[in-house]
């Protein structure tokens, strides 16, 4: 059945988020794809500190980023975050990772879990550097 005409469909224009908020939909579906720029990392990284966690993808439409908000959310986590552990592991780190490593085998997020500041892929390369 055709609606009249002036008539809209909430559903259409808008969507409710988890906290029964009505979020308007994103006019522009054209997200960026590819490198960060310094710019685009200093409107995140600025905005999560002010503001904390939330759903990603209002935090990619608050901080004015033309991005996803999965994309957001991994270049938080495994580039900008503060308390992210950069360098090379101590030995103690090495050695705890070689022991997590034996018991759990290839399970790198378990590992990560358990030593919270570590990326998953920076102890993949640990392991499959210092064990080949």
């Amino acid at each position: 059945m055709k609606k009249p005409a002036g008539e809209t469909n909430m559903e259409n224009d808008n969507s409710i988020n988890n906290s029964g908020r009505i979020r308007p939909k994103a006019t522009n579906n054209k997200h960026r794809k590819g490198l960060w720029s310094p710019e685009e990392d200093e409107k995140l990284m600025r905005y999560m500190l002010t503001n904390g966690h939330g759903c990603w993808t209002d935090i990619a439409l608050n901080a004015g980023l033309q991005r996803c908000g999965k994309s957001c959310r991994l270049r938080w986590i495994n580039y900008l975050r503060p308390d992210l552990k950069r360098g090379p592991f101590s030995p103690q780190e090495e050695e705890l990772i070689f022991h997590l490593h034996a018991i759990l085998g290839n399970r790198y997020v378990y590992i990560t879990v358990l030593h919270y500041y570590m990326v998953s892929p920076s102890l993949n390369n640990c392991v499959l550097h210092c064990c080949s």
